[in-house]
């Protein structure tokens, strides 16, 4: 068992380590992803299974072991605010096979395990082969589908101290220079009119702004105090994208 497991351990890191660092190609990340689910799930199997399992089944219960595997990691990476993307899944998946190997190895009984015949073997090697090919040849022919463009967006948000705004902003008399960030994706260069909404009142006709094409950008806004010491709803818009907060003016309801 401990052989197996380091068997197991010694083909999880190198994979993980290829994933999360190794120039991005096809057919390698596609074969090693396919493979690290296998051991990923067979690494639970050893550390929460202790009875003999048939190897059709055990195949398919670490498969669906691993496959579960990869959305709950990036789950807890979302929880933690994490962001999602190659390094950060395959340190949460060394995580994960670093755990599921010391328990196993803890559980496991210090008895040699005997050698596994032929027919074993193939029992396993056989669908891990026909895993692979058939997964592959799905993916990639998936990928030579032809595929529409994925459509364009103008997004609004609010930028610098004005994004740590958590509830009502209390304004001073003159108002105050809100920073907004402008991001634009698979559109052209476009204008587009900025305008400010401050409680039911719109202030101005609406200042046109230049919107560059795949760019973010930050845009000072000047947002004129509310009327009073109520709360009101701030909105700044920029054509069919906005953002919104609430505030409150110097002076009483």
């Amino acid at each position: 068992m401990r052989a197996r497991l380091a068997c197991l351990l010694g083909c999880a890191y190198p994979i993980l380590a290829v994933l999360g660092f190794a120039p991005r190609l096809t057919w390698l990340y596609l074969a090693l992803c396919l493979a690290l689910v296998i051991v990923i799930g067979e690494l639970w199997l050893c550390a929460l299974v202790r009875e003999p399992v048939e190897p059709a089944a055990r195949l398919g219960l670490a498969t669906a072991a691993g496959l579960v595997t990869l959305p709950l990691i990036a789950l807890l990476l979302h929880v933690l605010s994490v962001r999602i993307e190659g390094r950060s899944l395959a340190a949460g998946l060394a995580a994960t096979v670093t755990v599921l190997g010391a328990y196993a190895i803890v559980r496991s009984p210090k008895i040699p395990a005997a050698a596994p015949d032929l027919r074993t073997l193939a029992a396993v090697a056989v669908p891990v082969v026909l895993a692979l090919v058939i997964g592959g040849g799905a993916v990639l022919a998936y990928q030579r589908l032809p595929h529409p463009p994925e459509p364009g967006f103008t997004s609004l948000a609010l930028d610098g101290w004005a994004a740590e705004i958590r509830g009502p902003v209390v304004f001073p008399a003159a108002g105050l220079a809100v920073p907004i960030r402008v991001s634009s994706a698979g559109r052209p260069p476009s204008t587009a009119p900025l305008r400010v909404q401050v409680g039911d009142r719109m202030i101005g006709a609406g200042e046109p702004v230049a919107i560059a094409a795949d760019a973010i950008r930050s845009v000072q806004v000047h947002v004129p105090a509310p009327p009073d010491g109520c709360l009101h709803l701030i909105k700044i818009s920029l054509g069919e994208a906005s953002t919104v907060f609430y505030g409150r003016g110097p002076a009483t309801c």
